[in-house]
């Protein structure tokens, strides 16, 4: 499984609008793709997604911008990459009786990496706090 760069701008921009959570004025894309040194133009169309998905919230004129819809703390990684990305380890596309074993292992796998990503809030990174039990391979 690969994370698109796509997926890490979604991240990083997240992450910045999580640093200014008590501002009241809005981040502008120009602002955060500034900050996270993220393509403005790239930057657009990613936050497009992230308000689709209800992540983010945004305003237009001349003090616009953007800001996370709800507190760091209850937005996860999941959320982002499924935003941008979509399921994870979706389904293989060959169906068939021979390939049930090779599908439960996948699926399995999605389980675990989809339930660690869910442990992981904005807060966590912003922080360097990983939930207790988490490791790296």
């Amino acid at each position: 499984m690969n994370i698109s760069a796509r997926c890490e701008y979604a991240c990083r921009a997240m992450l910045e609008l999580a640093l200014h959570e008590w501002d009241e004025k809005l981040l502008s894309v120009a602002q955060i793709a500034e900050n996270q040194g993220v393509p403005e133009k790239y930057l657009v169309h990613i936050m497009l997604q992230l308000k689709r998905a209800s992540l983010v919230e945004s305003s237009r004129g001349a003090s616009g911008g953007y800001r996370l819809q709800r507190s760091p703390d209850n937005i996860t990684l999941l959320d982002i990459i499924e935003a941008i990305d979509g399921p994870i380890l979706i389904p293989l596309p060959v169906d068939d009786k021979l390939g049930i074993p090779v599908k439960n292992v996948f699926k399995k796998a999605a389980e675990d990496i989809r339930a660690t990503l869910r442990k992981i809030t904005l807060r966590h990174v912003l922080e360097s706090d990983l939930p207790s039990g988490m490791y790296y391979i």
